[in-house]
């Protein structure tokens, strides 16, 4: 399989004001993550809010440029390639957002809106771009007169399937999906994955896949990395994080995932405390105030990821914790 995305030490730091005749001060929201992404492959990206999962996708999707480090999207450097390379790969990478009556223009027809990324994209004529539109709107279970109505006249469900078929439209190498399901009743969100999956199958489009619901994550994932305060904390295969988690605050992820099945419950791991600030984040590794196996060296030094057992993980005693 090819490599489509490629990030290398990814970061992106914001300057924030502190107020009135203090110095500003810098948020690393993220801070050198680093991954391979294969077309037809599905890349989750969990962690619990404030660990950098969004602005990581502002700077996949090409919204924002990073602080520091690479990304390569299909072979080409984006971060320090020509402006008009970047701006040609713009339609290579696609996002869906969490909210799918927000991310739609409430005063353009559902037509217009599907066929605006070959407008500005394409030279087809009106007829051919209204011809593959509806083409689309079929393969997400849209019906032809849906073509001809506003974005109020549906429902959540049927918002989201509009909100994927515009981010197929131009056949994306990369699709970023940022919560999509957050927002629908259960029973619509299993329609709405199955979408997702069907269309990765038949188009080989890659995914990255930004959530909380680690419930989710199994049904659709390949390869999971998790997330604490900008940085990755340990990245694998989705079988392997699921049966062995290396790191603490993944294991504690998982506990807490709920089942329905007696025999796949668990016992719930506490992290103790609230996520720090990102403003002071804490010296060596930033989990160090809620693990309950940190030891000196854990104050001290931050820890890199390493391979360990078929997965990356950023944990000094990762070893010992998984005996």
């Amino acid at each position: 399989m090819s490599t489509v995305l490629s990030a290398r030490d990814l970061a992106r730091y914001y300057e924030v004001s502190q107020g009135f005749m203090k110095p500003k001060a810098t948020v690393k929201a993220l801070n050198g993550v680093s991954f391979d992404l294969e077309a037809g492959r599905t890349l989750a990206v969990v962690g619990e809010s404030g660990c950098g999962k969004s602005t990581l996708a502002r700077q996949l999707t090409l919204v924002e440029a990073p602080s520091a480090g690479s990304l390569m999207l299909d072979g080409v450097d984006v971060t320090h390639g020509v402006q008009k390379d970047v701006k040609a790969l713009r339609a290579k990478v696609q996002m869906v957002f969490q909210n799918p009556y927000a991310s739609l223009n409430p005063r353009q027809k559902i037509g217009a809106q599907l066929g605006e990324p070959l407008l500005i994209n394409t030279t087809l004529s009106a007829a051919e771009r209204e011809e593959k539109v509806k083409a689309m709107m079929a393969r997400v279970g849209l019906r032809p007169e849906h073509y001809y109505r506003y974005p109020h006249m549906f429902s959540g469900g049927q918002r989201q399937r509009i909100a994927i078929a515009r981010a197929m439209m131009l056949n994306p190498k990369i699709v970023v999906a940022d919560e999509p399901t957050s927002a629908l009743d259960v029973s619509i969100q299993a329609q709405v994955l199955n979408l997702f999956m069907d269309l990765q199958d038949e188009l080989r489009t890659a995914y990255v896949f930004i959530s909380h619901n680690l419930a989710v994550v199994e049904h659709v994932a390949d390869d999971v990395m998790v997330m604490y305060l900008g940085r990755a904390v340990e990245i694998g295969s989705k079988a392997s994080i699921y049966s062995r988690p290396l790191h603490p605050y993944t294991r504690a992820l998982l506990s807490a995932t709920p089942s329905i099945h007696p025999e796949d419950r668990q016992i719930k791991i506490k992290i103790q405390g609230e996520l720090p600030s990102p403003l002071n984040p804490p010296s060596g590794c930033t989990f160090h105030k809620r693990c309950p196996y940190a030891v000196d060296r854990c104050k001290a030094e931050v820890p890199e990821l390493r391979p360990l057992e078929g997965q990356q993980v950023a944990c000094h005693r990762a070893e010992e914790i998984a005996l």
